[in-house]
């Protein structure tokens, strides 16, 4: 099967659940208070357009926007993409695959892809990285979240199989795709799947 098979799936996943997911997750006061801080801290370095790439519902795009920075939110999941579009003004929301962007090269100051590629299996990952980079300036900022393993294995996630990334080894990843990374933290809950998080830049 064909990465754009794989995600076209997904999506259909999400679609499926997505009335059910948009009441769990549908805006940021739902979301960690650890998150809130950390993706407002890498948004306020911003200076430029950001892309919220795979935004689900659009909470996330809000948020980058309501510090007046311009933000478009893209994703392949029709239902979060009309809730998004009827229910935040600010943004643009896009239907758009994260490995073929319909954007022109160095446009973005900053790419957020926070749990966005969560399901992108370890061969399909490179090609979006990528594309992220390709539609961020030089010196622009990705900040990406994930679920955090000691090993690169796939889980049985809710929605579509998901997996678990060393960090050290997607930080290898995102080498190669031409960003250094900054950052990176893990946060572990007792009843709640390990949350990593990983600051890059794009080299100039």
């Amino acid at each position: 099967m064909e990465a754009s098979q794989r995600s076209g799936q997904t999506a259909a996943h999400y679609s499926q659940v997505a009335e059910a997911y948009i009441d769990l997750f549908g805006s940021p006061e739902q979301a960690e208070a650890e998150d809130r801080e950390l993706i407002a801290a890498w948004a306020a370095q911003l200076r430029g357009p950001v892309l919220d790439a795979g935004c689900g519902p659009g909470h996330w795009t809000q948020f980058i926007a309501d510090g007046d920075r311009p933000a478009t939110g893209v994703d392949l999941v029709p239902e979060f993409l009309d809730f998004a579009r009827r229910t935040f003004r600010k943004p643009n929301f896009l239907h758009a695959d994260l490995a073929h962007l319909p954007f022109d090269d160095e446009q973005f100051s900053g790419v957020l892809a926070w749990y966005s590629v969560i399901h992108a299996a370890p061969a399909d990952l490179p090609p979006i990285l990528d594309e992220l980079a390709r539609v961020l300036q030089p010196g622009g900022k990705l900040l990406l979240g994930f679920f955090a393993g000691d090993q690169l294995e796939a889980f049985g996630h809710q929605v579509a199989p998901a997996w678990y990334w060393p960090p050290v080894h997607l930080g290898e990843i995102l080498e190669q795709s031409g960003f250094g990374v900054l950052e990176g933290a893990t946060r572990t809950r007792p009843t709640a799947r390990t949350h990593g998080h990983l600051s890059a830049h794009k080299r100039a």
